[in-house]
């Protein structure tokens, strides 16, 4: 996790014009040889994500102590105010940490339709490293699940929950607005980050249908009680597949 957290804040910090002109040759050159790096400025460049609004909340209860011994800044942080880089290296620290627990706040002003937009946008921040660390036991997923479920007014079984080739990580509560987003978590062996989303939303059973958001695959559906979406690198088919499996486990 280290070298991505290290990554995503020097491409911030080149973002935000925080290098000097030796360090922004040197990492201009290095996105010149390395695809992979220059995707992840482009994502990132690309994001709206309002990481102030987001992240906030939650700068006061950051163990600064524990991030910056895991993680050393790699250059110079401003002295005054908070930064985007800033915000962004908090993020991916929580994200790596657990630190925010079920206490991740999403404060977006957006259309109700859009939720799956957010939740892409924060899903495009993970990286099979953020989860690589999580070694919840069986015992403290199946509370989360519990409590996750719980609060979305769902039932999580972990044994309905088992995705072949894919990990359960963790189960959280995220937030936007006064809506909560219940995110249940797989690290993939082949394909990293897998995330079934679901939000309390009454209306109309909708059949699953597939779209694809910040380059990753969407499969969303609602059951007349909530509103499911299956997010991940996966392949189109496979990811067809996970997510009819999930939603016949979680009608039965």
């Amino acid at each position: 996790m280290s070298s991505t957290y290290a990554a995503d804040e020097l491409l911030v910090a080149y973002l935000d014009n925080q290098l000097d002109p030796q360090q922004r040759l040197q990492l201009e050159q290095r996105l010149a040889g390395e695809p992979a790096l220059a995707e992840r400025l482009t994502l990132l460049a690309r994001s709206n994500l309002p990481f102030k609004q987001a992240f906030a909340p939650l700068l006061d209860e950051a163990p600064v102590q524990q991030l910056s011994e895991a993680w050393p800044l790699t250059v110079a942080t401003p002295q005054t105010g908070i930064s985007r880089r800033g915000l962004i290296a908090a993020a991916v620290g929580f994200l790596a940490l657990g630190i925010a627990g079920d206490r991740v706040y999403l404060q977006f002003n957006q259309p109700e339709d859009n939720w799956r937009g957010l939740v892409a946008q924060y899903m495009a921040l993970y990286t099979p490293e953020t989860l690589a660390g999580a070694d919840e036991s069986a015992t403290q997923i199946a509370a989360q699940l519990q409590q996750t479920g719980d609060r979305l007014g769902i039932s999580l079984p972990a044994q309905k929950l088992v995705l072949k080739g894919a990990e359960l990580k963790n189960a959280r509560v995220l937030a936007y607005d006064d809506r909560r987003i219940a995110q249940l978590t797989w690290l993939d062996t082949q394909y990293g980050a897998l995330a079934l989303c679901i939000i309390q939303q009454r209306g109309q059973q909708q059949p699953a249908e597939s779209e694809r958001r910040q380059g990753m695959n969407v499969v969303y559906w609602a059951d007349g009680n909530h509103a499911f979406m299956l997010i991940g690198h996966n392949p189109t088919g496979e990811m067809t597949a996970l997510a009819a499996h999930l939603q016949h486990a979680l009608s039965t």
